[in-house]
């Protein structure tokens, strides 16, 4: 038992010079790594911790600017539509116009051949009363003369 108690005591011996050299020689630069990388540890999550609140700030102003160009774009798309529809209704009335111009000058294409025709009738009117006047008078009369007599018998049918 002497030996066991010999050897625990010479293992702790052994044990505490190994620690105290351990301590001197290896102890400062086990716990510098240990802090380097605790402070390397936590200068990446402040790092992260960052990037977060960037990407965070980010992704609100992405939404943020999105949603003003949607706003825009919709604002835009209503104007270009009343645009057409002012657009449209300016065609619907100069179409209009142009068909009342139109109508407007059919009519006195009209007029004109109503009374190019009326004349032609009336001329037709006189020759065939001359023609029917001569044969039952059959007497000739002179055209100035027919003619005043004509002229006077169809405005006379005109008044009627």
């Amino acid at each position: 038992m002497q030996t066991v108690v010999a050897q625990v005591l010479t293992s702790i011996l052994a044990f505490a010079i190994f620690f105290i050299v351990a301590k001197k020689l290896f102890w400062a630069s086990i716990l510098n790594a240990i802090e380097e990388r605790q402070n390397r540890i936590r200068t990446e999550l402040e790092r992260i911790e960052e990037l977060k609140a960037m990407v965070q700030k980010l992704e609100t102003e992405y939404k943020t600017h999105l949603a003003q160009i949607e706003r825009e774009a919709n604002q835009l798309k209503q104007q270009e539509i009343a645009e057409g529809k002012r657009i449209a209704e300016e065609i619907k009335e100069q179409a209009r116009n142009e068909a009342k111009t139109e109508i407007a000058h059919m009519h006195q294409i009209l007029a004109l051949e109503v009374e190019k025709v009326r004349a032609e009738l009336k001329e037709e009117v006189v020759r065939l009363t001359l023609a029917a006047t001569e044969r039952i008078i059959r007497e000739k009369l002179d055209d100035a003369r027919h003619r005043r007599l004509i002229a006077e018998f169809v405005e006379e049918l005109a008044r009627k």
